[in-house]
């Protein structure tokens, strides 16, 4: 939502500059209103009962923006147009960084409903470390805590803070314990063991598929023979084979439902 706001609020100030009684600028002004009133909503919802958002690299995107804040909306929109200078090297900063943030903004959603399960000094350091963008010093986790801080430790290395649970403590690491997978519409985090099995999965799912969707389009056509029919279901079988074989391959990244809300 805040980077539709973003958008929104930089479009209607060219509309404005052209003509602020058209019909752009307010339709415009009207989609402003109504994602504020949204986000509003949202926010109020997570203060009520403690939740923090920490937005990855906020720290970052503030000093780039105070580098735009003086800024004429006509230079900067000039500075789009050719795709160069300092101004635009500026912008595209900021821009990969909310890219990347809206990308993962499920994994940052799952972030800050997983840190009210951590002491408020805890949550604290975590936020902190959020919104520089890396780890600056080990974070203790007690002991009470050492499962949720594993977790916490994978959601940070999906917004690109790389850390790892160690020794009672998120510390700084090289790289992460997960990698993201791409399986139809969404993308899944897991081990890269467990990602090298996906990857035999879906690449027999793939293979078997089509087989079946042939057979099953013949087959209202045509009458198979008892061999032809075992062959068909065998085939149906060792595709639920496969998907629940995903299944189980997927059950602990599935598990963080918990941690999941709707985000538009």
């Amino acid at each position: 939502m805040g980077k539709t706001r973003a958008e929104l609020n930089f479009k209607l100030e060219i509309l404005k500059n052209k003509d602020a009684g058209s019909p752009d600028a307010k339709s415009c002004e009207e989609k402003l209103i109504s994602i504020n009133k949204k986000i509003e909503e949202l926010s109020s919802a997570f203060q009520s009962f403690g939740a923090d958002i920490p937005i990855p690299n906020e720290n970052e995107i503030n000093r780039l923006n105070s580098g735009m804040s003086d800024l004429p909306v006509s230079e900067i929109a000039e500075s789009m147009k050719k795709r160069s200078g300092q101004t635009y090297e500026i912008l595209a900063a900021r821009g990969t960084i909310l890219k990347h943030n809206f990308e993962n903004r499920e994994n940052i959603a799952k972030l800050a409903l997983l840190l009210l399960r951590f002491q408020k000094d805890i949550r604290i350091l975590i936020s902190n470390a959020v919104r520089k963008g890396h780890l600056e010093s080990p974070i203790p986790i007690l002991k009470s805590e050492e499962a949720i801080g594993k977790k916490m430790a994978c959601i940070l290395g999906r917004l690109g803070i790389h850390a790892v649970h160690k020794d009672g403590a998120l510390v700084q690491c090289e790289g992460n314990e997960e990698v993201p997978v791409q399986i139809s519409n969404r993308t899944v985090w897991v081990t890269p063991e467990i990602s090298e099995k996906l990857a035999l999965n879906l690449k027999r799912i793939h293979e078997l598929s089509p087989k079946i969707q042939l057979k099953n389009a013949v087959r209202y056509v045509l009458n198979f023979s008892d061999d032809e029919e075992k062959e068909y279901a065998q085939m149906q079988n060792e595709l639920l084979r496969l998907l629940k074989e995903q299944d189980e391959l997927l059950r602990e990244f599935d598990e963080e439902k918990e941690l999941s809300i709707k985000i538009e």
